[in-house]
């Protein structure tokens, strides 16, 4: 009898697995190689998220932070079940890091991933006309780099109208040298070991270096921790940019979220910042 209740056990423990398991709101791609410029594959693949439901989907491109110096594809926390679950493609990128790759390696992976991206999602559920750019922290300084510096996008081979609209989440390196002016030691140690350490290195690997009038950008969702820090500064400074360009932008602050709750908590439950953007996407989606 107690035998028996076991395997009664173990049976129910396999359903409720498999329930589980089928419960997910996405089939998952891991380990796609985009390029071969690493020797380490893991530096240059990325992962895939395809909705169970409908194809032709818009397409979401995470970047991952951590200064430039470490981050993995894998650390998504909620954003594949919520995104996908509201009919998006979710797609995480990994990028070469510093100090083994110097700038701008890591934004050059970025255009690689995304030519990839823009040429094969298809066979993954996605429309390659509707993609949105997403980047947290240091990925949100690649998000913004890879699309105001032109020729980035235009070496890889990807066309402009690909992006649908690009969001930077607590962006760190959007104007180096007023972070710089803040910098705690290892901060400041990390960006001289990802772009240099003349100004003349950090206004390049700015992306508010780049802006002017006249260039064709995709809309921007500015989006900010806290009050009074060095993310302010840098969100402010790209949105004013932006807009003496004539460029469309919009910023919105979270004060009583700090630089990692603004991230682990994106796609949970009742979570504001995952809807802004979904609204953001609807916004762009429209046009």
């Amino acid at each position: 009898m107690q035998v028996l209740l076991m395997l009664i056990g173990l049976v129910l423990t396999v359903q409720t697995h498999a329930q589980k398991k089928n419960d997910s709101p996405y089939f998952k791609v891991t380990d796609i190689r985009y390029s071969d410029k690493s020797k380490n594959s893991n530096h240059t693949s990325l992962d895939i998220y395809m909705p169970r439901k409908g194809s032709n989907s818009p397409v979401v491109v995470w970047i991952h932070g951590g200064v430039w110096s470490f981050g993995d594809k894998s650390d998504v926390e909620n954003k594949p079940e919520f995104f996908t679950s509201n009919g998006y493609v979710f797609v995480s990128v990994n990028h070469r890091l510093s100090p083994e790759a110097r700038f701008p390696d890591h934004a050059r992976d970025v255009a690689d991933a995304l030519a990839w991206i823009v040429k094969n999602i298809v066979h993954y559920s996605g429309d390659a006309s509707k993609i949105f750019l997403v980047g947290y922290a240091s990925g949100a300084h690649l998000a913004a780099f890879v699309t105001i510096n032109e020729n980035l996008l235009r070496e890889a081979g990807v066309p402009p109208k690909s992006l649908r609209g690009v969001v930077l989440l607590d962006g760190i390196g959007l104007d180096i040298p007023v972070v710089m002016t803040d910098a705690t030691n290892k901060v400041r140690d990390w960006c001289i070991s990802t772009f240099g350490d003349s100004e003349q290195d950090w206004i390049d690997a700015s992306p508010v270096s780049y802006v002017r009038s006249g260039i064709s950008l995709p809309p921007y969702l500015i989006l900010y921790s806290g009050t009074k820090s060095p993310v302010e500064k840098e969100a402010l400074s790209i949105s004013r940019k932006l807009t003496d360009a004539g460029l469309k932008n919009k910023v919105i602050n979270y004060p009583k979220k700090n630089n990692l709750s603004l991230n682990k908590e994106l796609g949970r439950e009742g979570d504001v910042v995952g809807q802004d953007i979904l609204y953001f996407f609807y916004e762009n989606l429209r046009n």
